[in-house]
């Protein structure tokens, strides 16, 4: 008895492994509703927050950005000798919608690629192909990867912790790249801290300071008329403000 049931054990074990390594392993792949599941079970009652990213290659630069009203609001700070200049911007989605001053082609707020409105049909609008599904590794973490094969390095593409679905990794395309890290509860959340944009062979660090969590907005603070009134804004024209709107373009207004 004992040797039929170890027989039985080795056959379903060879089968269990040829199975995950044979291109129907797919089926063991995460559904689109699994993930979108997944993000409204760790995310989805993150519905308001503030938190402000600094980048330690320019000390005197921050970015705030509100998020609320299934909107979100950002201001870019950049301080240096002695004045200080301001551009605002107020987005839905992957979209500007309204900015000052006009021409400053904001980029997106980068915290909106992190946590989507609606995950899988918002990563399908920047090009995300919900039809390829791979399995990686970020460092040394387990990654479903969401968008591209293995060995796929420019594709849009989506990596989540194994574990968790927090977001590690976002590939908007051959050149832009967004990694989130330093993930820790905050208020309830799994929350990153730091980050890297890289655009090309360029590279820029940031840090999240988060702010506030859930907290309650004014609905006039994400209005386009509010920021297209705004006075005293002007473009900054420091390498990170640069670095970004090259890699997180803006929809048109």
């Amino acid at each position: 008895m004992f040797v039929k049931n170890l027989n039985s054990y080795v056959v379903l074990s060879v089968l269990a492994v040829s199975l995950f390594f044979s291109s129907p392993a797919r089926a063991f792949f995460p559904s689109d509703e699994v993930i979108n599941d997944a993000m409204y079970r760790n995310y989805g009652s993150l519905t308001s927050f503030e938190a402000e990213l600094t980048f330690p290659s320019e000390p005197g630069t921050r970015l705030i950005i509100k998020r609320g009203h299934d909107h979100w609001q950002q201001t870019f700070i950049e301080s240096g000798g002695n004045a200080t200049v301001e551009a605002k911007s107020v987005g839905q989605y992957f979209k500007t919608i309204a900015q000052c001053p006009s021409g400053a082609e904001m980029p997106v707020s980068v915290l909106q690629f992190w946590t989507p409105d609606d995950p899988v049909a918002d990563w399908k609008s920047i090009g995300v192909s919900n039809s390829t599904r791979s399995y990686g590794f970020y460092e040394d973490t387990p990654a479903f990867v969401f968008g591209a094969e293995q060995g796929d390095d420019s594709s849009p593409q989506i990596w989540f912790n194994n574990e968790d679905f927090a977001p590690l990794k976002i590939v908007l395309g051959p050149q832009c790249e967004i990694t989130f890290g330093t993930y820790s509860k905050f208020a309830g959340f799994m929350l990153p801290h730091t980050g890297i944009i890289k655009l090309g062979d360029e590279k820029i660090d940031f840090r999240v300071q988060w702010k506030s969590i859930r907290k309650k907005f004014s609905p006039a603070e994400f209005a386009p008329a509010a920021i297209k009134k705004a006075k005293g804004c002007g473009i900054p024209g420091g390498g990170v403000y640069e670095f970004l709107k090259k890699c997180l373009k803006p929809g048109k207004e």
